[in-house]
Parts: structure tokens; sequence; C-alpha cells
């Protein structure tokens, strides 16, 4: 005869955690401790100046790269929001770059034209950005913030 396992504080825990109808959970649209607000459309439409950020493409990725000894390439996605959320700070530090007078290009791709050029580099994240050094990708990780 099997023997039902003794209830453990942690065990009637869990089950009233479990037990607990939705209904009494607060409504997403009441104001709460628990609303996630999104983030404003303002942010979304930001303007950035990417005046200093060149835009890469397969047509032109291998000769910018021939051209530059020091290449910073953001590889991203439109719609990925922490693509966006890069975005203005990759291009101030592009300007920041170029104010200095610095030999160090900072590029861009968009990942959803140019499949081909993703995949070659082994990009399956977004966003990603490699250093290049004289045409060839150097793996350094970075583990900070993504600031300018």
């Amino acid at each position: 005869m099997a023997t039902m396992p003794k209830s453990t504080p942690r065990s009637l825990l869990l089950f009233l955690l479990l037990a607990t109808p939705f209904f009494l959970l607060p409504h997403p649209s009441s104001s709460s401790a628990f609303l996630i607000k999104k983030d404003s459309p303002q942010e979304d439409t930001e303007v950035v100046n990417e005046a200093h950020v060149v835009v890469l493409t397969a047509a032109n990725f291998s000769s910018f790269l021939a051209v530059r000894r020091h290449v910073v390439v953001d590889f991203y996605t439109p719609w990925c929001y922490w693509s966006r959320k890069l975005a203005p700070e990759y291009a101030a530090a592009a300007a920041h770059l170029a104010d200095k007078g610095l030999d160090v290009a900072l590029a861009k791709v968009d990942a959803t034209q140019d499949s081909d050029l993703v995949r070659a580099h082994g990009v399956d994240g977004y966003p990603t950005v490699l250093f290049f050094v004289d045409g060839v990708p150097r793996h350094f990780p970075y583990y900070g913030e993504r600031t300018k």
C-alpha cells in the first residue's frame, strides 16, 4: 500500500500558490505594483544622428574592411528591442571617435537585409558587435554596459 508523503510548510505554500484563483490577481489595467509599463512611443521614434556610422551591405562589406584597419560592426535587426536601444549609444560613440580623430570606424549591418553576411560571421543573436582588425574578426568578450 502506497503512503502519501508528509506535508511540509514548503509544499503547503506551493499548493496555496497554485490553487490561488487567477481572478484574485489585479487586472493589468489597474494601477498596481504588478503593472509593467510599456516604453513610450517617443523612444521608438527618437531621431538618432548616425552621420558617423557606416551602413554596410554584402556589396561593400569586404571592400570597406580592406580599406580600414580597425572596424567595429554592429549586426542588428530593426525589430529587436536591444538593437534599438544600442543605436543611439553606438551613434554617439561613432561621433566621439570621429571627433577625437581615431582610426576606428563604426559600422552597422541590417541582419534582415543581409542574412548571408550574418551567417558567414556566425551571428545568431542581436545586436552582435564584432571588432575587426585588418578585416579579421577578433573575438574579445565584453560584458559591460552598452553605452558610449
